[in-house]
């Protein structure tokens, strides 16, 4: 798919004949264009490996602080700025992620279910939070 939205999006703006052209004039390229795949593949793989066994809510963690380490790593490197709000912002997410880490140890749920009286609903639900935790 993003193969052809990348050639959809050359042909659209103009710019399929010279990155085709720099590929021909730069035979190096092939090499990285093949480790990009690679390291694309076994990322996708881990993608996997990680929501199967630990959850989709893990992986979210795991992303959400691959991500504010990113920025944070970027502001002190290169000097990039954060706005208030986005400081704001940042912190709000950095709170959800620690509250979220935090039921998680202490092994209670953030969906309380009430009404539900029969043992079948509540196994239900037991099964439906393994899948989500």
């Amino acid at each position: 798919f993003s193969t052809v939205l990348s050639l959809i999006t050359l042909i659209h703006t103009d710019e399929l004949g010279p990155a085709l052209d720099f590929v021909w004039r730069h035979s190096e390229i092939h090499l990285h264009f093949f480790m990009f795949s690679v390291c694309s593949t076994i990322g996708q793989i881990l993608i996997f490996y990680t929501i199967k066994n630990f959850g989709a809510v893990v992986f979210t963690i795991i992303m959400t602080t691959r991500v504010l380490l990113s920025i944070a790593l970027s502001c002190m490197l290169y000097g990039h700025k954060v706005s208030s709000t986005g400081f704001l912002g940042l912190m709000v997410v950095l709170g959800a992620v620690c509250y979220r880490i935090k039921k998680k140890v202490e092994g209670k749920h953030l969906i309380k279910w009430q009404g539900m009286e029969d043992t079948k609903a509540h196994e239900l639900v037991q099964e439906w939070h393994e899948h989500v935790d």
